[in-house]
């Protein structure tokens, strides 16, 4: 953690970029490497998928989290809540199961964080809006029960893709356990201003991803922070200016990671070193 203007920067990684490696030992690798923190993903196909992954296991990875000094990690589970063709009692289920780990996996009094997406529709935004909202407080009402907040995150190629939608959804619902989380990549490649973003969006921000990446003939391409686009010091100034307390968490994308050449510990390293290069400069 490194103090700037009053102000803690922390850098976190996530296991969303370690699919295949052992979460116990994920935790002291990435302590290790410098970080301050470290994100669960627990998708299908993670061992840390909340079915397989017992009371038993979550205790062992609290005491692992412990030992290194992180904070309870917020979690992650792309699940598309109000996807145009979701299965309503599957994703409810899915939903709670992700806050119960959630719940386990913090050993402070405070409330837990589960980032999702949610989900593409089949009608412009315009249109679809006050659906959305209305399909999403059973999932506020499921995340309040849990003592969790619900952090929806704008994504490019879904109908909620910009800073000006998602603070709508958060005022429109207007509950304090759905809140955002602010990932710059998806208004980055939109050629949305930074600056623009923040003043929108970080006072409702409890999580935070970084990675960059552009438009190349209409597709995304998703890369490392600060290995395309995006200044690394300029948004690390505006996450001071914002006041948050929580860390930025690298994501990496699945572009990235499912490279046929990708290698787990070399990227997480050159993550962490481009951001505290860069956490230290300002």
């Amino acid at each position: 953690m490194i103090e700037g203007d009053g102000q803690a920067i922390s850098i976190a990684y996530s296991t969303y970029a370690l699919q295949s490696v052992d979460p116990f030992k994920a935790v002291a690798r990435v302590s290790e490497i410098g970080y301050d923190g470290l994100e669960i993903n627990c998708g299908p196909d993670w061992p840390t998928e909340p079915r397989r992954f017992d009371a038993e296991d979550r205790k062992k990875l609290v005491d692992a989290f412990r030992q290194v000094g992180f904070a309870p990690p917020p979690v992650m589970n792309l699940i598309g809540l109000c996807a145009h063709d979701e299965n309503i009692a599957l994703k409810e289920g899915v939903f709670a199961a992700t806050c119960r780990l959630a719940r386990d996996l913090c050993w402070l009094d405070q409330p837990s964080v589960v980032t999702t997406t949610l989900g593409p529709q089949v009608a412009p935004w315009e249109l679809v809006r006050e659906d959305i909202a209305e399909r999403l407080w059973p999932y506020v009402n499921l995340a309040a029960d849990h003592d969790v907040i619900l952090a929806a995150e704008a994504h490019v190629g879904q109908e909620m893709d910009n800073p000006e939608k998602a603070r709508w959804l958060v005022e429109q619902i207007d509950h304090p356990n759905l809140r955002l989380n602010f990932d710059c990549s998806h208004f980055l490649v939109k050629g949305i201003d930074l600056q623009h973003a923040f003043s929108l969006n970080a006072g409702y921000a409890v999580h935070a991803h970084i990675k960059d990446g552009r438009m190349i003939d209409g597709e995304v391409v998703f890369a490392l922070p600060g290995d395309d686009q995006l200044d690394l010091r300029d948004y690390l100034k505006q996450v001071e200016q914002s006041g948050w307390d929580f860390p930025i968490t690298i994501e990496v994308s699945g572009q990235i990671w499912q490279a046929e050449n990708y290698g787990p510990w070399t990227t997480a390293t050159h993550c962490f070193e481009k951001m505290d290069a860069a956490r230290r400069a300002i």
